[in-house]
């Protein structure tokens, strides 16, 4: 397999083009079946201690986006007793955000089990979160991560259908957007280093 050559300064340049999109100006199509295999297998270079592979993506369907609707509706409901129609309509419009939808699910193991503790399991499934980003960047695409408090919930976890050993982490949206908005507000690199 050729490679085409990345130099240093292509890679830092990728990655700080990469910025949150908003999921309002986000549209047109978004990646097809063989692009979103493409970032699963970007994200599965990860570093992962043990070979554990503790996260899974899912990939919400058009009807998953109406079930998922039904979830978010729900949970708001059991939240609010007296949410209003136009706040559980705007809860159940979430599932609808972005032209493909994934979620990012922890399957974390025992640290007794494994060896390997549950914080290092969670550092490997944002590594592979990043790493989904920035292929999606490379590939052309803008992407937003957002999570909320519902999500959290038992009733989410059960709705998705999650097992015991596994969390929510977020949702992934992946579209493109007309304008890209400019990043702000990231750290100096010297705020971030120190020596010891």
């Amino acid at each position: 397999m050729s490679r085409t050559a990345v130099t240093p300064e292509n890679l830092i340049e990728l990655l700080e083009s990469r910025v949150s999109a908003s999921l309002k100006a986000m549209d047109g199509s978004g990646p097809s079946d063989e692009e979103v295999e493409q970032l699963i297998a970007a994200a599965a270079t990860a570093p992962d201690h043990g070979r554990l592979t503790p996260y899974r993506f899912m990939k919400v369907s058009m009807e998953g986006r109406r079930r998922l609707g039904d979830l978010f509706e729900a949970v708001e409901k059991g939240r609010n007793l007296h949410a209003s129609p136009e706040t559980l309509e705007q809860a159940r419009q979430k599932a609808y955000r972005g032209p493909c939808l994934l979620v990012l699910i922890g399957c974390f193991r025992s640290e007794l089990e494994t060896g390997i503790p549950e914080d290092e399991q969670l550092v490997t499934a944002g590594a592979a979160l990043q790493n989904l980003l920035v292929a999606a960047t490379a590939m052309g695409y803008a992407s937003r991560v957002t999570s909320g408090r519902g999500a959290r919930s038992p009733l989410f976890h059960k709705g998705l259908g999650l097992q015991e050993n596994e969390r929510f982490l977020c949702f992934v949206s992946l579209g493109h957007v007309a304008l890209p908005r400019p990043a702000k507000g990231r750290p100096e690199p010297s705020s971030l280093l120190s020596e010891f």
